[in-house]
């Protein structure tokens, strides 16, 4: 059997909330999960980095139109405006980095600073043309020391990574332990929506306990992993054969280790085997219910048709006619075939 048939599901710790369990368990089963945890930073880096961009031509071709039509005013208008904006912005964003917010946030107080110099026309009638320019390199510079520096918030499952364990966190030769529980907890709820109302297993219970035992077995199986590595490296890397023997006691413990949870699963095996037969048992007594319920309806109408083994007179007296009928035409029948012989037996003149 390939390690695919047999991979188990990622497991979440059972003391997490309910809510935050599922959600995590939604996000590790994903199949771009474990690639979004190597590049996940990176995929927003480069999201933000587009945004910005977008943010950038858009105040740069406003910008543009405005200093071709209406001049520098409405330039500065326009870049201004862009400016204070992501300033203000800036201000609010958590993931923001605190130098870049100060900068950002003196640049944004300069500006509006400045702002009625030009608005009250205290500035030259022609001041250069390069100031709505530079007011538009300090918000590239913003935008791309921003994006190059916020901190990527985590997604709940980078949070709480010590929480989830994956298949690949377990050896895949212990692969089949673990599913052979998940397998259990599946029979389970299957049980529990077979049952019904008349859930007289307490399938809620054990499903609870089911998912408790598969994070401490998961738990262990993991650790034992890295525990295994360590002793195969070390016996790899011995010297001589009396370093060897000091490894000896490591090697009984994980062989004791693996006798330990092969026996909780066994158990626990023995008890997805116990509900599949509580469950036949209960399939069978319904059946044989459905069946009891049902024989009334056989028994009547067993009874109306015992009726019909009695001779019944109406059609007795049918067959009476039907008698009377046949003797009549017998008769006639006869009386014909005597006067056909009759006439053949008189002698020709």
């Amino acid at each position: 059997m390939s390690e695919d048939v047999i991979r188990p599901r990622p497991v979440v710790d059972t003391t997490l909330p309910e809510e935050l369990r599922e959600d995590l368990l939604r996000e590790a089963v994903a199949p771009e999960s474990r690639h979004a945890r190597d590049d996940g930073q990176a995929a927003s880096r480069a999201l933000r980095l587009r945004e910005g961009g977008v943010q950038l031509l858009g105040v740069g071709f406003t910008l543009v139109l405005a200093l071709l039509t209406a001049g520098w005013y409405l330039g500065m208008v326009i870049v201004s405006i862009g400016l204070i904006a992501y300033v203000g912005a800036l201000a609010v964003r958590k993931e923001a980095d605190p130098l870049v917010r100060a900068v950002g946030g003196a640049i944004g107080a300069g500006a509006f600073a400045a702002a009625p110099l030009w608005l009250f026309d205290l500035l030259p009638q022609d001041p250069p043309g390069g100031v709505p320019w530079l007011l538009f390199g300090l918000l590239v510079g913003l935008v791309t020391a921003d994006t190059l520096t916020a901190r990527v918030p985590e997604t709940p499952e980078e949070h709480h990574r010590d929480r989830v364990l994956l298949p690949d966190d377990i050896s895949a030769a212990d692969h089949g332990l673990l599913v052979a529980v998940q397998q259990t907890i599946d029979r389970v709820t299957d049980a529990r929506v077979e049952l019904g109302s008349s859930d007289t297993l307490d399938t809620a219970r054990g499903l609870s306990v089911l998912r408790e035992q598969e994070w401490r077995i998961a738990s262990l199986l993991a650790r034992q992993r890295e525990l295994r590595r360590g002793y195969v490296r070390r016996w790899q890397q011995a010297s001589s054969p009396r370093v060897r023997e000091v490894l000896r006691p490591q090697r009984e413990h994980l062989t004791a280790v693996e006798g330990h949870i092969r026996a909780r699963v066994d158990q626990i095996v023995e008890y997805g085997r116990l509900v599949d037969e509580s469950v036949l048992a209960h399939r069978e007594w319904e059946q044989c219910q459905e069946a009891l319920a049902a024989t009334d309806d056989y028994a009547d109408l067993r009874a109306e048709a015992s009726l019909m083994s009695l001779p019944s007179p109406e059609v007795a007296d049918l067959a009476d006619t039907a008698e009377v009928a046949r003797r009549v035409r017998d008769d006639s029948v006869a009386r014909v075939h005597a006067a056909t012989t009759g006439l053949a037996e008189l002698p020709e003149h």
